[in-house]
């Protein structure tokens, strides 16, 4: 026995000398917890919604009254407080647009006559109707309950008012095909495959030709120093891309993935994965030229792989986090990139569309292939 605990002896302090590895064994499960937690099932809120107003009258105005102040959540003993962010569009067309590149959840359109019909005491019941982004399909769910709720509290507020019956038809409409969860998720799962790219094919391997002495190697041959970095960052995007691609394949062919993108929407798409691999690729190349060990690479990479993921709207809507993840969110690479692969890949969006994430994305990656430039450089 004496010889086991020698042995245990040995790990144990072995271990207690590596706090990295010590607290990344307790801080990586507390953040699945802590992102998985709230990163499900939280209350959609301020989902932008898009008011397509042709009828002007009391009562088009008391049904927006209740939605811009958000009455609706009230009613029935819900509360789900600042459940819309309300806009205003001219008409159909340009609310449409909206909703194709993605600034809204959906269109509450009002049509002419409904105030001349509710002002006149017989059986007719106006409609409203509501198209819904439901390549969203958890905030589509909850705008149209919302919506539904609202159109309900109104009909109860003015049929009180005029004793009569129900008097409004809120009728929600899919604005394209149906979408299940499945694909909701396609988007990030190749995000996060890019990511583990970026961790075992970029930075693992790159401290393994360190420890090996490949990297100091490449000193001895006539290669210039930029020619070094630029070689290791394209090999790391090449292995992400195809890693990515196989997934993309599989997906269409086992799950349910069926992407609507046309020939530019599927070039956008690359131009999308292409700057995610270099700037994750990047970014992880720096990380790991600082890395004193391969096994704390690994160990704290998975923490920063966690919140890229989680905050990126790849489970769950942004529009249900709470307010320190959204906040996480503004500068996630991850969550820019998702938000247009969804643009592309469902809605046959164009470059419009996702010339914001194309910005911020390409900003991300010069600063990081920068950084990791500027790193590699330091080791060499």
């Amino acid at each position: 026995m004496k010889g086991a605990l020698a042995v245990w002896e040995r790990d144990a302090r072995k271990f207690a000398r590596q706090p990295i590895l010590m607290s990344s064994a307790i801080i990586g499960p507390f953040l699945y917890l802590l992102l998985l937690g709230y990163a499900f099932g939280g209350a959609i809120t301020y989902a932008p919604v898009v008011i397509v107003r042709e009828s002007y009258g009391k009562f088009s105005s008391d049904f927006i009254d209740i939605l811009r102040t958000q009455l609706n959540c009230e009613y029935g003993g819900v509360n789900c407080k600042n459940a819309f962010q309300l806009v205003d569009a001219p008409d159909l067309d340009s609310g449409q647009a909206m909703l194709r590149e993605g600034l809204v959840k959906a269109i509450v359109y009002i049509p002419l006559g409904f105030d001349q019909a509710l002002a006149v005491v017989n059986n007719t019941q106006p409609t409203i109707t509501v198209y819904l982004d439901n390549t969203d399909p958890v905030s589509a769910s909850a705008v149209s309950a919302g919506l539904t709720q609202a159109g309900q509290q109104f009909s109860t507020q003015e049929a009180i008012a005029s004793s009569n019956g129900p008097i409004v038809d809120v009728v929600p409409s899919d604005y394209y095909r149906n979408v299940f969860y499945i694909e909701f998720m396609a988007p990030g799962s190749l995000v996060q495959c890019i990511m583990f790219s970026s961790i075992i094919g970029g930075g693992v391997a790159l401290l393994e030709d360190k420890e090996r002495g490949i990297i100091e190697g490449y000193l001895v041959t006539p290669l210039k120093q930029y020619e070094i970095v630029v070689g290791v960052l394209f090999a790391g995007v090449t292995k992400a891309m195809f890693s990515t691609g196989i997934l993309f394949i599989l997906a269409v062919l086992v799950g349910a993935f069926r992407p609507d993108a046309g020939p530019l929407g599927y070039a956008l798409m690359f131009v999308t994965l292409f700057l995610t691999s270099l700037g994750l690729i990047s970014m992880m190349t720096a990380y790991a030229m600082k890395a004193t060990s391969t096994n704390g690479y690994r160990f704290t990479s998975f923490p920063i792989n966690l919140i890229l993921y989680f905050t990126s709207g790849a489970v769950y809507p942004i529009n249900g986090f709470p307010t320190w993840m959204r906040d996480i969110s503004v500068f996630n690479p991850e969550a820019y990139s998702v938000h247009a692969l969804r643009l592309l890949m469902y809605k046959g969006a164009g470059l419009s569309a996702v010339l914001g994430d194309f910005a911020f994305l390409a900003v991300f990656t010069g600063v990081m292939v920068t950084v990791a430039t500027i790193t590699f450089k330091r080791v060499l």
